[in-house]
C-alpha cells in the first residue's frame, strides 16, 4: 500500500525586472530529508494551525475547504524566504519561532495572511512508490520591487537564495548545474515563455488545475518521470506539454 500523501503547499514567487520576470529560488540544506541540495520554491507541509489562522481575501482557484493550503503557502514563504504576504509587520523573532515550531500565526493577532495575493498554478502528488509523499498545491504570487528586497533564505532548511528567469533556470537544469525536483523543473518549463508577472497571474486565474500523479521509473540511478497522458500512462485528464522527462547524468531531458 502506498503511504498517505500529506497536504503541502509551495509558492512561485515572481518579480518583474527590465530583463523580464524572475522567480525566487531557494537551495535546500544538504541535511534536508527531501531532495537535499535541490533548488526549490518556498513551501512545506500544511500545519494544524493553518486551518484557523487569521486571513482576509481568497486565493484564486482554491475552495474555502482548501483554504489551509493557501495559509501554509504564505506562512512557509515567510519562514523560508522572509517575505510576508499579509497585513502587519512580522519580526525576525517571530520568523525564528515559526522555524522552531514554538509559535504559529494564531499567536500573532496583529498579522493577517492576505490570501488574495495567491493564485493556484498547479497540483502535484508524489508518486506512489515514494516513502514520503505530499499532496502539494502550487501557487503563484507577484511581489513589488520593495517586497522582493526582503527575500532571504532562513539558513536552516534553506542555505542560499537567488532570483532567476525561468528560462535560465530550465537551461541550467538541462546543463546539469541547477538541481531541481521534477515538479519544479516542469513548472519552470511552463513559465519559461512568460513575458511578465501580471500576465502570469492572469494566466493562473484561467487555468483548469487538476492533480498530477506522476509515475516514477528508476533504473541504475537514472529517473524517468512519466506523466498522465503518456502512451504508457493513459489518463482521463492528460497533461498538456511533455509527458515524459528523464534525469540522466545529472541533467534533465524532456521527451
Amino acid at each position: 500500500m502506498p503511504s498517505e500523501a500529506r497536504p503541502a503547499a509551495t509558492v512561485i514567487i515572481m518579480r518583474d525586472t527590465a530583463d523580464g520576470p524572475e522567480v525566487l529560488m531557494l537551495k535546500r540544506s544538504g541535511r534536508a530529508g527531501f531532495f537535499p541540495n535541490a533548488w526549490v520554491f518556498p513551501g512545506g507541509r500544511v500545519d494544524a494551525a493553518d486551518h484557523t489562522a487569521p486571513t482576509r481575501g481568497a486565493a484564486l482557484g482554491i475552495s474555502e475547504d482548501d483554504r489551509a493550503f493557501a495559509v501554509a503557502a504564505i506562512r512557509e514563504t515567510f519562514e523560508e524566504a522572509g517575505v510576508w504576504l499579509g497585513d502587519g509587520q512580522p519580526t525576525q523573532e517571530f520568523r525564528d519561532a515559526l522555524n522552531n515550531r514554538t509559535e504559529t500565526l494564531r499567536d500573532q493577532p496583529g498579522l493577517t495572511a492576505d490570501l488574495s495575493r495567491l493564485a493556484l498554478w498547479g497540483w502535484w502528488v508524489t508518486p506512489e512508490v515514494e516513502p514520503k509523499r505530499y499532496d502539494t498545491r502550487f501557487f503563484v504570487a507577484l511581489l513589488t520591487e520593495e517586497e522582493s528586497r526582503h527575500a532571504q533564505c532562513d539558513e536552516r532548511e534553506t542555505v542560499e537564495h537567488r532570483w532567476v528567469r525561468p528560462s535560465d533556470a530550465v537551461g541550467e537544469a538541462e546543463a546539469g548545474t541547477f538541481f531541481l525536483a521534477p515538479p519544479t523543473y516542469l513548472t519552470l518549463s511552463e513559465l519559461a515563455d512568460c513575458t511578465d508577472g501580471v500576465s502570469t497571474m492572469n494566466t493562473a486565474a484561467g487555468r483548469a488545475v487538476r492533480p498530477i500523479v506522476p509515475r516514477l521509473d528508476v533504473d541504475d540511478g537514472q529517473w524517468t518521470v512519466v506523466l498522465p497522458g503518456d502512451p504508457s500512462y493513459p489518463a482521463e485528464n492528460p497533461v498538456t506539454g511533455p509527458t515524459k522527462v528523464e534525469f540522466r547524468d545529472g541533467r534533465w531531458w524532456q521527451s
